[in-house]
């Protein structure tokens, strides 16, 4: 019988007699060592098996778990960009599509985007995108989603670089490294049909057996260089950005005191009351981001006390990318990190948490209809969601709600909302969310459904049926040539894993300013093609060597066809004076579409944000709003000095002028 958590239990029994059966060894029998090459490959086995378990090992559940994070972390993004979908892919956004192929922003720049322009067009993909991020999250048909999400992802941000930042190029690498594990062998969909196609219980006695309900394979740790690769991923993100903070700032403790100040990055909320932060607290948090850059790579490279020093490393993480997440409009970033902090989960940490959150007091009895197919169905999915094994079924005769509940010490009928609330509360989780069925109010109207849906032959509408004999273990042994297939294809996927480090070992060398700045490192234009098409970047110098000490936008002054001066992008009069600017309220997308094309390197794309200003009319359904000309500048000024709260230097630079001919044959309001 499978544990709580899914790992098959120690049978002591077992154990201790095979101990009484094992022949006696006498004491001074000692094996003989090896010598010669016997004694090489004898260490060498012993330093492998140490190198697998501790860097290249990584637990199903822990896999399962990350992928639910990833999956939610994509469809989440993917809502933060739907505000700005057409503005930012269409032909009637900041880069049309034919711009984008005529000026690629990049050098081996790779999007299937560029197929997809028009409003209708777009949407559909955003459709085709929602299905398969959903499908990565609720693990259903995992592999092929997940190799889909990986280019989607990688298209996505390399349709328009001039939002691309260190948080784009993490959260492609999360999504590609991911990409070559097994995600969906446990808490997944795939799972779960897995499961119910290996055995099909045909009453309570089956469903109380909790035998061979996993694959055992899918109970063994996974071992692969991914795993080791994902773990010197993040080595080198935290060990290069802590490295490169080598700025005055960084020292003396006084960085996070000019990020808070970076209007077009922080929040409203820190924005009103960064001011009030005392200059200790400033110091302590830029000396505490410096520590927790430097001890995580630390944790993670130990092979002592591995599970602690992991549990370290994901506290860490989380505590400080929840803290970036919460202040600063960095798009993916925090998030992407926090999702990496998932991967670090070992299996101490699944039965610590199984101790935990098994309560005994949770345990009910699923009373069940014998002869409905439907309610049979119920209770094996339930059986297969019940890892804490507190539910135990019970076939009774005649049950008009097809299923219900009974508490074992008192032995009370729940039925309706009562009984699914105290089914769900004994899952894992499950109190988090059984405590809503138990509302009043919702709690009606889950009865409501329940009566409704309980009125009809559910059995018969979905061709449900009680099988007429007991349900075998359904075990398929893969044939000769299958087993065979299946180590070329896992031989592929390493020979793959290692190719794609040696583009991003190779990326590093070249994009690292403590490497590039010492020796030139070539860059063969294979590996080259590797870094650049999916993106995975490794230019980890993260507010380095000193945090932006400036501040700046793009505003617009633009005047319309009835005489008033307005910004486009805001649709407010504009606003030149930055120093009075508490946060500049912009999402990530526009903070960073701004912040680059201020840069004379990227003058080539202002064209395309002039005919953005242009439509400004057909966005708001309004014709008075027609643009007649304008100028477009760049409003910087530099934060405020540590212990000051006062920006200075303000500074107003036109970027370019514009006149829309279009609008001089239309006539004026009024005229």
């Amino acid at each position: 019988m499978s544990s709580a958590t899914g790992q098959p239990p120690i049978d002591a029994s077992t154990a201790s007699e095979a101990l009484d059966e094992a022949p006696e060894e006498p004491s001074e029998a000692a094996p003989a060592k090896p010598t010669g090459l016997g004694w090489l490959a004898w260490h060498l086995q012993g330093y492998w098996t140490i190198l697998r378990d501790v860097y290249l090992t990584i637990d199903r559940r822990t896999l399962g778990f990350a992928r639910i994070m990833l999956g939610f972390l994509l469809v989440t993004d993917l809502v933060r960009r739907t505000p700005d979908w057409l503005h930012m892919y269409s032909d009637k956004g900041v880069l049309p599509t034919h711009l984008n192929l005529f000026r690629p922003q990049a050098w081996g720049a790779f999007t299937l985007f560029n197929a997809f322009s028009t409003a209708p067009e777009l949407w559909a993909l955003w459709a085709v995108l929602l299905v398969t991020f959903t499908c990565v999250l609720v693990g259903y048909k995992t592999r092929i989603a997940h190799v889909f999400a990986a280019i989607f992802v990688a298209s996505m941000n390399g349709r328009i670089l001039l939002i691309e930042n260190g948080g784009y190029v993490v959260f492609n690498l999360l999504v590609m490294w991911t990409a070559f594990l097994p995600m969906g062998d446990r808490f997944s969909v795939d799972a779960l049909l897995d499961s119910m196609r290996r055995r099909k219980e045909a009453n309570a006695d089956e469903l109380n057996d909790r035998t061979d309900v996993i694959d055992p394979r899918r109970l063994a740790p996974h071992v692969s260089l991914a795993a080791g690769v994902i773990l010197l991923q993040i080595i080198a993100i935290y060990y290069f950005n802590v490295i490169h903070k080598t700025g005055a700032a960084w020292k003396n403790g006084t960085a996070v005191h000019y990020v808070l100040w970076v209007d077009r990055m922080v929040t409203p909320i820190v924005a009103a009351v960064r001011g009030l932060v005392p200059p200790a607290l400033i110091i302590v948090g830029t000396k505490f981001v410096l520590m927790a850059e430097a001890t995580i790579p630390i944790c993670l490279a130990s092979p002592l006390g591995r599970v602690w020093a992991r549990r370290l490393a994901v506290a860490l993480m989380c505590i400080l990318h929840i803290g970036f997440g919460a202040t600063f409009v960095l798009g993916p970033f925090a998030w992407a990190m926090c999702v990496f902090s998932t991967l670090l989960f070992t299996s101490d940490d699944w039965n610590l948490a199984a101790r935990t959150m098994r309560r005994g007091h949770r345990a009910r009895v699923v009373l069940f209809d014998a002869s409905s197919g439907a309610s049979l169905w119920l209770c094996r999915v339930l059986k297969r969601l019940d890892l804490y094994e507190l539910l135990a079924f019970r076939a009774e005769e005649g049950l008009t709600r097809g299923v219900a509940a009974s508490r074992p010490k008192d032995h009370a009928r729940l039925e309706r909302s009562a009984a699914l609330a105290d089914i769900i509360a004994a899952l894992p989780l499950g109190p988090a969310i059984a405590w809503l069925l138990r509302v009043p109010g919702l709690s009606h109207l889950v009865d409501a459904i329940w009566n409704a849906v309980t009125t009809r032959d559910l059995s018969r509408i979905f061709g449900l049926r009680v099988p007429r004999a007991p349900g075998a273990v359904s075990v398929a042994e893969p044939s000769p040539l299958r087993r065979k297939a299946g180590r070329f294809v896992v031989t592929l996927r390493e020979l793959a894993v290692v190719a794609m480090l040696a583009g991003a070992v190779n990326q590093a060398m070249v994009e690292l300013w403590v490497i590039n700045r010492r020796v030139k490192v070539p860059h063969p234009e294979p590996l080259r093609v590797l870094a650049q098409k999916m993106r995975y970047l490794q230019g980890w110098f993260m507010f380095s060597p000193n945090p932006v000490m400036d501040d700046g936008t793009i505003v617009v002054d633009a005047k319309t066809i009835d005489g008033r001066s307005i910004d486009p992008f805001t649709g407010k009069p504009p606003e030149f004076d930055l120093t009075k600017a508490q946060s500049l309220r912009y999402n990530q997308i526009w903070s960073d579409y701004f912040n680059r094309m201020h840069l004379p390197a990227n003058s080539a794309y202002r064209d395309a944000m002039r005919d953005f200003i242009y439509r400004y009319p057909e966005r708001t359904g309004r014709p008075e709003d027609t643009i007649v000309s304008g100028e477009v500048y760049w409003v910087q000024d530099m934060n405020p000095p540590f212990g000051k709260t006062a920006s200075y230097k303000l500074e107003k630079n036109k970027l370019f002028s514009f006149e829309n001919p279009a609008a001089r044959a239309q006539p004026r309001p009024g005229g």
